[in-house]
């Protein structure tokens, strides 16, 4: 497991891609800056601030538009008033604190951990695609998710201001927050949440500029989704819809449909299976990426939750499924196509991802059952290396034609649009949709183990992973 991972980031490591590293905390920083000057964060104006950001090409269009909700501004705000290689730092180890609550939470829920446990999970989530995907962007993402499995673990003890701090943490990243909707189910969930909502709004109104300010938030979100809905760096179905070949028209169907579905699964089988809360979350948390429009590969590191308890909890036919689940959701397949000369690094992360999921066992010897994601991980790689090399897809900002710029008078989002145009991300190539289709098809398959397993696993989960 260690080995693996050692491996993966220094021999097999390939060559950086262009750019600074954290460059999505380039977009959390320039918002903030221009916050604190009465400026608009969503508007255009960010650039003027990551342009000065080191290994930024200044000489073409390369914004990175704020997509973020104004209740985040006053943080970034803060940050943004130290030199942004002090700020990164900063931000690099809250971002690392967060992963370590998102694993400390995961593994409560599934009950007693020691020493090695903890070690071993650690492992699992920071070798994953989304693990170290997150960390590479410097993404909020990993804030939210730690949120998320912070609250569940706050509720499960009644905690009502806890669960309320880690709800409105969790908003950070709105989109990543909504599974928490299926944990409203008892008295601390519904006071909780009702007090991360209050706060949320009158942050967001406060730092938004008011209601008509948010309002215009909520038209410019819109617009962002649009100018991306179906780029290739977009994980939601109805991206991948449209890289297979679906018209515009029947790929927003086909999303609309999916999220519907998803929705309706998490509402059966809660009540049909009669499920706890806690998994009837888990079951919303699995499926969450099928539910949203706006969803990419970093996003994933929400499954770490599921995955974990999964990893920690089945055994026997449900530990075979769930480490084939989590060696299609936990590696970087559309990586491949974008990183072709990474592919041994992301092979080896892989590995070292399943090696991490047989120790997370109950303590007991392995058993057949945890080669399985092994036996996963070799099957899809030798599918998915010589597809993802075929058809090797383009890489932002590093595909963008020299000094090139966007029209003077395109917002934000017609500027990102423009570089996803220039880049080569909005093709519609379906060899890209099937690589991003893999986590999917994982997602769905963790939710079935859950829900499946949630009868017999709701009251094993409270009393500890021993009693099995």
């Amino acid at each position: 497991m260690l080995l693996g991972a050692a491996l993966a980031y220094t021999v097999l490591r390939p060559p950086p891609t262009q750019g600074p590293f954290g460059r999505d905390f380039e977009a959390y920083y320039a918002a903030g800056a221009v916050w604190n000057a009465g400026g608009d964060p969503w508007s255009r104006a960010v650039w003027n601030v990551e342009r000065t950001i080191g290994g930024v090409d200044p000489s073409r269009d390369e914004l990175l538009p704020y997509a973020g909700p104004a209740a985040a501004l006053p943080m970034f705000g803060a940050l943004a008033r130290l030199p942004h290689p002090i700020a990164l730092r900063v931000w690099i180890v809250l971002l690392a604190a967060a992963y370590l609550a998102l694993v400390v939470a995961a593994l409560a829920l599934a009950g007693p951990r020691t020493l090695v446990v903890t070690i071993a999970a650690l492992a699992f989530g920071i070798t994953s695609g989304a693990g170290t995907s997150a960390f590479a962007l410097g993404q909020a993402a990993l804030i939210a998710a730690a949120g998320v499995g912070c609250a569940l673990l706050a509720f499960e003890r009644r905690n009502v201001a806890a669960g309320a701090a880690a709800t409105l943490l969790a908003a950070i990243q709105p989109n990543l927050a909504l599974p928490l909707v299926a944990r409203l189910r008892d008295r601390a969930a519904l006071l909780g949440s009702a007090l991360a909502a209050i706060a949320f709004a009158l942050l967001t109104l406060w730092a938004g500029g008011g209601l008509r300010g948010v309002m215009g938030y909520v038209a410019r979100l819109g617009e962002h989704a649009r100018a991306e809905r179906f780029d290739a760096i977009q994980y939601a179905p109805a991206a991948i819809a449209a890289s297979l070949g679906a018209p515009d028209a029947l790929a927003s169907a086909i999303g609309t449909a999916c999220a519907l579905g998803a929705i309706a699964v998490v509402v059966a089988v809660t009540i049909g299976l009669r499920l706890g809360a806690r998994d009837g979350t888990l079951v919303a948390l699995a499926l969450l990426p099928l539910a949203v429009p706006f969803f990419h590969e970093h996003d994933f590191v929400l499954v770490l939750i599921p995955a974990l308890v999964l990893a920690r909890t089945s055994t026997g036919a449900a530990r075979a499924a769930a480490g084939v689940g989590i060696a299609l959701v936990l590696v970087d397949w559309f990586g491949l196509a974008q990183r072709p000369d990474a592919a041994a690094q992301i092979v080896a992360l892989g590995a070292a991802t399943a090696c991490a999921f047989v120790v997370l066992g109950r303590g007991e010897r392995a058993t057949r059952a945890d080669l399985a994601p092994f036996v996963a991980l070799a099957a899809v790689a030798c599918a998915a290396i010589p597809l993802a090399h075929a058809f090797p897809a383009p890489v932002w900002p590093d595909a963008l034609p020299p000094l090139f710029h966007a029209p003077a008078g395109a917002d934000a989002s017609a500027v990102w649009a423009a570089q996803q145009h220039a880049a080569g991300l909005d093709a519609r190539i379906p060899a890209w949709g099937l690589l991003r289709a893999i986590p999917l098809a994982g997602c769905v398959l963790l939710s079935a183990i859950i829900a499946h397993a949630g009868r017999r696993i709701g009251p094993a989960l409270r009393a500890g992973p021993n009693t099995h």
